[in-house]
């Protein structure tokens, strides 16, 4: 009698792909695309441009779209011990199967994982080697590419919606054997970015000479959707088996920030603010309630508070918390703009944990920052938020930032202390009053007003950690602190050169993988790596030269870099400048390609 294995996974829901509102299509004359998030089940089903792009593709009749994660490791371990390529969770089918694999990215902590997903799928991890399936990317990451250049075939810059559709059209069109052919059509593509269209010269390792183009292309300019409220949103999304980081429904309020916050990516290549009305957003609330049974939904936004019609979007999420015994949550708020009817009906929801971002403790380095708040707001928030009850206090601060002293370090606790005191005269609830600090390094990102500015030294952040820590070292006070060997790698490979490529490659050989997860991380590794190709990582992650040519400088997210210069320049005159949605442009240089809805309602205000 043969012998049954009995096969015991860790999180087996990951690997299942028969959850409510997944989509299954017979593969038969279809295009076969395996859409990829190179982290977790967990994390990529918390992903809610996943969830768009997965249900957008699988809408189009002859397009079918499976997902692929980054499995767990004893998974991992079977797949390679049995020789078993790596499947897609809707039908179990290797990915070297399918026509197009697209990896949708949002960190570069997750480069080893997209190499460890090809050689995990049996799929030739250089593009050189590779004619087919065809790889692409997206998402936060392809705004600077460069360090996957010599892996990934060609990256969408943008919001996406619109290039996948324009690349599937061209797909159809294609007689799949020249792929130099297509990558030739697809460049025509608005956004989309393919890097052998491009050539570079070095003065040195870290330092370009010049970016040649080797076509027509000059500029790859990103994509956007012009009106959120006619764009595709799934009313129908997945529900996960188990529980994820973001186990709840989710509908976007708008798209874009315009505050300016001068240490901010998504600040900056979100551009232009598109608003959602307060008509749609109540018929997608109600109709991913009906469809999906989850007991929470969120109003996602990057200023949640900012949001133009925001009392009346209060009343209608108080209306849909009692009518489907729902909650309502809102990312963290501007604590200059924290509204007493928002804080109500979230303490009504028996929810008593609010978040602030502060950024920086000291008036002056605020204004660096551009980050337009003073303490009177801070505590006049404190004291509207403890009076609702509120009894948990969450706030974000940073430290490494341009300009940054001795004394804007030590402000950070003082400023801690003071606000608990203040909290505790309105204080009416038995329960302690508990402040939680969240506290990341400073780290310069591409397409920011920071972005020529040095990652502090190691040395430097522990030493300022540790003065925090030692002036709240009381039970009232929570504080944690970000990993700073893995942002100091997070700042290299955000900000790195064609270089990187082969580092990348030698850290991922050498085993690092997950490198998003602490218990994963390994600077050894990576420190290694670098060696192993003669490059320094502190050449990545030190001061840059205005004049220097960038790695993205033949990218745009539409912001211009003459602003992000003018605006460095008012940093360090500690100048702030105001929110181009209180009426007047300040010229970021995203009208140049994009209508820009806040500039337009400004015409009509002053036209009345």
């Amino acid at each position: 009698m043969k012998k049954i294995e009995f096969l015991n996974f860790q999180k087996p829901y990951s690997y299942f792909g028969n959850e409510l509102n997944s989509i299954h299509k017979d593969h038969k004359g279809k295009i076969k695309v395996a859409f990829v998030y190179p982290d977790l089940y967990d994390i990529g089903m918390s992903s809610l441009g996943y969830k768009i792009l997965y249900h957008m593709l699988n809408d189009i009749e002859d397009v079918v779209a499976e997902r692929v994660f980054h499995p767990l490791e004893d998974m991992e371990e079977y797949l390679r011990k049995n020789n078993i390529p790596l499947f897609t969770i809707e039908s179990h089918t290797p990915l070297k199967e399918f026509d197009i694999i697209a990896f949708s990215v949002q960190t570069v902590l997750d480069y080893t994982n997209i190499l460890n997903i090809l050689d995990l799928a049996q799929i030739p991890m250089h593009s050189r080697d590779r004619k087919y399936p065809l790889v692409f990317m997206g998402g936060t990451t392809a705004y600077n590419p460069e360090p996957m250049h010599e892996f990934i075939d060609f990256f969408a810059l943008g919001e996406g919606e619109n290039e996948i559709k324009k690349v599937i059209d061209i797909f159809r069109q294609w007689n799949g054997k020249d792929k130099k052919h297509f990558l030739n059509l697809v460049s025509r593509v608005q956004g989309i970015y393919v890097p052998s269209h491009f050539d570079v010269e070095y003065l040195n390792n870290a330092t370009i000479k010049k970016i040649i183009p080797l076509s027509d292309e000059k500029k790859v300019i990103k994509d956007v959707v012009p009106d959120i409220n006619r764009s595709y949103f799934p009313l129908k999304p997945i529900v996960p088996f188990g529980r994820t980081a973001m186990d709840k429904a989710n509908v976007e309020l708008f798209r874009g920030c315009t505050r300016g916050c001068r240490f901010c990516q998504a600040g900056m290549v979100y551009r232009p603010v598109r608003e959602k009305t307060v008509e749609r957003l109540k018929y997608e609330m109600e109709e991913i309630l009906k469809n999906t049974g989850y007991e929470e939904i969120t109003l996602l936004s990057l200023s949640s508070s900012d949001y133009s019609h925001l009392d009346e979007i209060i009343d209608i999420s108080e209306e849909i918390s009692k009518k489907y015994h729902v909650s309502i949550s809102v990312p963290s708020l501007r604590i200059d703009k924290f509204p007493e009817k928002l804080g109500r009906m979230i303490v009504s929801q028996r929810v008593h944990t609010i978040t602030f971002a502060i950024e920086a403790a000291t008036e002056r380095l605020r204004n660096v920052i551009n980050k337009t708040i003073n303490e009177k707001d801070i505590f006049q928030t404190v004291e509207k938020a403890v009076k609702l009850g509120f009894h948990t206090l969450k706030f974000y601060f940073m430290i490494g930032l341009p300009t940054e002293t001795e004394e804007d370090v030590k402000a950070i606790p003082n400023l801690v202390k003071r606000i608990y005191a203040h909290g505790q005269k309105f204080k009416t609830f038995k329960k302690p009053l508990s402040i939680h600090l969240s506290i990341n390094p400073f780290m310069p990102q591409p397409n920011t007003v920071f972005q020529w500015e040095p990652f502090d030294s190691l040395e430097n952040l522990k030493r300022k950690s540790s003065i925090i820590k030692n002036e709240l070292n009381s039970k009232r006070y929570k504080v944690n602190f970000g990993f700073f060997e893995m942002n100091k790698l997070e700042t290299a490979l955000g900000r790195g050169n064609r270089k990187l490529s082969k580092v990348i490659e030698t850290a991922f050989r050498n085993g690092a993988k997950m490198d998003g997860w602490t218990e994963s991380f390994d600077l050894n590794v990576w420190m290694k790596a670098f060696e192993d190709n003669e490059l320094d990582i502190n050449n990545f992650t030190g001061k840059i030269p205005e004049n220097a040519v960038l790695p993205w400088d033949h990218l745009s997210c539409g912001v211009s870099k003459r602003y992000l210069k003018w605006e460095k320049q008012k940093a360090l005159k500690e100048s702030t400048t105001n929110d181009c949605r209180n009426g007047i442009c300040n010229g970021c240089g995203i009208t140049d390609f994009f209508v820009c809805p806040v500039l337009e309602v400004n015409k009509h205000k002053k036209t009345d």
